[in-house]
């Protein structure tokens, strides 16, 4: 009987794959997922909740156009500055692509749009890396220019 040998590891790769981590093209936890809870809290207005998505580090990095900020905290006030609650809008993402850097890393790029109260509709491109650990993927570098 020597067919069970040759199942047996057809089974454990099945399995193996069956129970790995959320890779970062799978919903709800994978990527995907992070950047639908981002901007379903940003679109409530809700800048805490959207700051769930980034690692909160102090080595967590945004760098736009005209500056680098590191830091969770300083990324925080960023955006509390420049988006108040009132001024938040309304986010969409479109064009996402997501590439895995091994199992727990991932790059992503995509476009933003943002519908303001104003009438005003800015949007732009935007890479951001991915981390994932136990307590699932974040956000630890955001180049929004």
């Amino acid at each position: 009987m020597l067919w069970p040998s040759r199942i047996v590891p057809v089974l454990f790769l099945a399995v193996a794959v069956a129970v790995a981590p959320a890779t970062a093209s799978e919903a709800p936890g994978g990527v995907a997922g992070l950047l639908q809870r981002s901007a379903a809290a940003w679109n409530r207005g809700d800048l805490d909740t959207f700051m769930r998505g980034y690692e909160d580090s102090p080595e967590t990095t945004y760098v736009s156009s005209k500056t680098v900020i590191r830091g969770y905290a300083a990324i925080r006030a960023h955006y509390a500055a420049h988006y108040g609650k009132s001024g938040m809008g309304k986010l969409t993402f479109t064009d996402l692509s997501i590439r895995p850097l091994g199992e727990d890393y991932a790059v992503v790029v995509a476009r933003w749009h943002l519908a303001l109260a104003s009438g005003a509709h800015p949007s732009g491109i935007f890479s951001l890396v991915v981390h994932h650990s136990a307590a699932g993927w974040h956000i630890v570098t955001d180049h929004s220019p």
